[in-house]
């Protein structure tokens, strides 16, 4: 008799077990295939792949089809707002701008660690003028901060000695300002002057001259992106980590993500467009679901460390999280910018859209490898 119930009590126990586990996991999964129901209807980007960075200059919006022989421009057209495209010769590596031209990293063989060369757009006769080389050196990246365009670049005779170089514009030319370094990853220009990201060796100021660093708090640092807001500096970190500067060196906190580097300040047209938030990239590992981009909202204009997904607070950049999750939540961005108002460089008017009810300025992403999106009347999906 006993034995009768012991058994009976095991396979009561095994029952309730059993029925935990299937509607913990009944549970979950229904929150990931709720999110999946919002999933828009897919559309083909006028820009595939893996669009470049993306960027400002002369009321238009420019990005390039990565390693193609293509950049497109966002802005007015006989009338009305859209895209045309522009031709360049050889494999496009980024863009960049100064605050008045548009510059372009191009590897004329189509070889990255091989010949590469800057280039002008000539806004005048639609083209691009003679590039500029670094000889002895493959140009990898390319920021603008201020007036300023700095590359990161990479030493011919060994692929692991990098230094980071000042393009002067005038002159077409280059000085080398630092060297033995790590990959130039974004430059930026605050209040207290320009600040050069690193992929490795932290953060550094550039003096005119040269540069001093790595400054306090940054040492070591594996960054991914730079940006200005609001006068403060904000530098993302590979492993999660927000930095933006106080008197003196730079405080830091970890949201547990990982960060491209992307980054777009998000006005909210709900107060005067005012600066609300700071939208930044992120890639998944391990699971494609966690991607997108994450908000830190912004107090009067400057950082926080007060991070959130999109759709989970006010304001937010987007009307759903759900369809934000099924959308490019899916998705890594590398690049991402709400479009600006035509004082701001951009493309758009926003007085002229001021009677309409809801309106807010598009914004765009370059995804990894799923070509640019746009977030439109409320919805994230393929910028076509």
């Amino acid at each position: 008799m006993k034995k009768l119930y012991h058994n009976k009590f095991l396979f009561l126990t095994t029952l309730i077990i059993i029925l935990s586990c299937l509607s913990y996991f009944s549970c979950s999964q229904d929150s990931i295939f709720y999110d999946i129901s919002f999933e828009p209807s897919p559309k083909n980007p006028i820009i595939d792949g893996g669009p470049t960075n993306i960027i400002a200059v002369r009321n238009h919006v420019f990005a390039g089809s990565r390693m193609s022989n293509r950049v497109f421009a966002y802005g007015n057209r006989t009338g009305s707002l859209g895209w045309s495209e522009i031709a360049i010769s050889g494999a496009l590596g980024d863009l960049a701008t100064d605050g008045q031209n548009l510059y372009a990293l191009v590897f004329p063989g189509g070889d990255p660690l091989s010949a590469s060369e800057i280039r002008r757009f000539n806004f005048q006769n639609s083209s691009w003028d003679t590039g500029a080389t670094v000889p002895g050196y493959a140009i990898q990246t390319i920021y603008g901060a201020g007036n300023s365009i700095f590359v990161g670049i990479r030493s011919n005779p060994n692929s692991q000695n990098f230094s980071i170089a000042h393009y002067d514009t005038y002159s077409n030319s280059f000085s080398i300002i630092h060297q033995g370094t790590s990959l130039l990853t974004g430059a930026a220009s605050g209040s207290s002057g320009i600040i050069l990201a690193t992929a490795g060796d932290g953060l550094f100021a550039y003096t005119g001259g040269g540069v001093t660093g790595p400054l306090i708090g940054t040492a070591g640092v594996n960054f991914t992106g730079i940006s200005e807001v609001d006068g403060n500096i904000v530098a993302l970190s590979s492993g999660g980590g927000i930095f933006h500067d106080v008197p003196g060196s730079f405080t830091s906190a970890s949201v547990g993500v990982y960060f491209t580097g992307a980054m777009t300040v998000w006005q909210d047209p709900n107060n005067s467009f005012r600066p609300a938030l700071l939208l930044m990239g992120i890639r998944g590992r391990g699971s494609s679901l966690n991607q997108g981009y994450r908000e830190m909202v912004l107090n009067n204009g400057r950082p926080t460390f007060n991070v959130r997904i999109p759709g989970e607070g006010t304001p937010t950049s987007v009307v759903n999280r759900s369809r934000y999750s099924a959308a490019v939540g899916r998705h890594a961005v590398e690049s991402i910018l709400q479009i600006p108002d035509i004082s701001n460089d951009g493309p758009i008017d926003y007085r002229v859209f001021s009677a309409e009810p809801g309106w807010e300025p598009p914004i765009f992403a370059s995804t990894s490898s799923s070509g640019l999106w746009s977030y439109r009347n409320g919805e994230w999906n393929a910028e076509d």
